[in-house]
């Protein structure tokens, strides 16, 4: 009775695995990506975003997926190496009888010979594709072609199509350039350049980049279209960019100067001088404008402008006028009492 008692627990290690006894068959594992704060996905199911924790199996390879907008796709496997001293274990205990061989098969199946390195890290890199058209090919159009980089700088509300993963995001950005591009060849920038400007928030490119501007221009976003040439002619595209990010970088410079030329000034003029009056209000076309801004010949849109300006004790002084392409014009509005 008593060599039954004392073989039991021996029966039942040799049933279960020396090493399947003592160590779990899942093992907690910290994910982290440089930069933070990108999308985790174990398999096709999304965890969360790193830093965090997922657990993993010790008898199956676990794939990890890190994706962030403006950044290449990284795919990886958690990396798992063999203990020696379990496997020594168990292959030292399966000589005779044969029954003591149950925990090399157990703990082989169960994979609790392997050690999970707890820690994982993935390096993302810079996005450098480009969004294919629906033949596959980079997509190119008119004289600035199509592709896939970075623009203007980030915005302060949430990133568009949050919770999307990075070949959703790709995806919506593709469809809508490729609308765009159409309507554009076609003649008709204004429904053309809401289509580039949803492409470029999806997925920044210096092609998306290029029609938004040549659009802007068509449509007399003048000042609008001097910033997008001017951010894509400035846009530091690294030795690894694409061939069609270099061409419209490379397009936007030999258009800026003449869009430059196109873009008229603005300049109001003011009696008596500000600094004298109390609660001066200045508005253009009924929006307010900074009185550090009177005096100043800055860039506009051409078009028709309403100039108003009023103080306290004075009367409203008003203008209108038509500013035209490549004019500089200038208001003088004088407060009277």
């Amino acid at each position: 009775m008593r060599r039954a008692a004392i073989a039991l627990p021996f029966l039942a290690l040799s049933l279960c695995g020396c090493a399947t006894v003592f160590r779990s068959g899942k093992e907690k594992v910290r994910v982290e990506s440089d930069p933070t704060g990108a999308e985790l996905r174990k398999g096709d199911r999304v965890v969360g975003q790193t830093p965090t924790e997922i657990e993993v199996d010790r008898d199956s390879v676990s794939a990890v997926v890190v994706t962030k907008q403006g950044y290449a796709e990284h795919r990886g496997i958690v990396k798992k190496s063999l203990n020696p001293g379990w496997m020594t274990v168990d292959i030292g205990t399966c000589v005779f009888p044969i029954l003591l061989c149950i925990p090399l098969l157990v703990d082989a199946i169960s994979g609790a010979w392997y050690d999970v390195n707890p820690k994982y890290k993935a390096f993302l890199k810079p996005a450098t594709d480009v969004p294919p058209t629906a033949s596959g090919d980079p997509a190119t159009a008119g004289s600035g072609g199509a592709a896939t980089a970075s623009t203007t700088a980030p915005a302060a509300t949430p990133a568009p199509g949050a919770g999307m993963s990075d070949s959703e995001k790709k995806a919506t950005a593709r469809a809508a350039y490729i609308e765009g591009v159409q309507l554009q060849e076609k003649g008709n920038c204004p429904a053309a350049l809401p289509k580039f400007e949803i492409a470029q928030k999806f997925y920044e490119a210096p092609t998306h980049l290029l029609h938004m501007a040549q659009c802007q221009a068509v449509t007399g976003k003048l000042v609008e279209a001097a910033e997008s040439y001017e951010s894509l002619s400035r846009m530091n595209l690294g030795p690894q960019s694409p061939d069609v990010f270099r061409q419209a970088q490379e397009e936007a410079k030999k258009e800026l100067p003449k869009l430059k030329e196109r873009v008229p000034t603005l300049k109001v003029n003011l009696t008596p001088a500000p600094n004298g009056l109390t609660n001066l209000v200045v508005k253009l076309n009924n929006t307010t404008m900074p009185n550090e801004l009177l005096g100043i010949a800055r860039p506009v849109n051409p078009g028709s402008y309403k100039v108003t300006a009023s103080a306290k004790d004075y009367k409203e002084a008003t203008k209108d006028l038509e500013v035209r392409e490549g004019k500089a014009e200038v208001v003088d509005l004088a407060l009277k009492k």
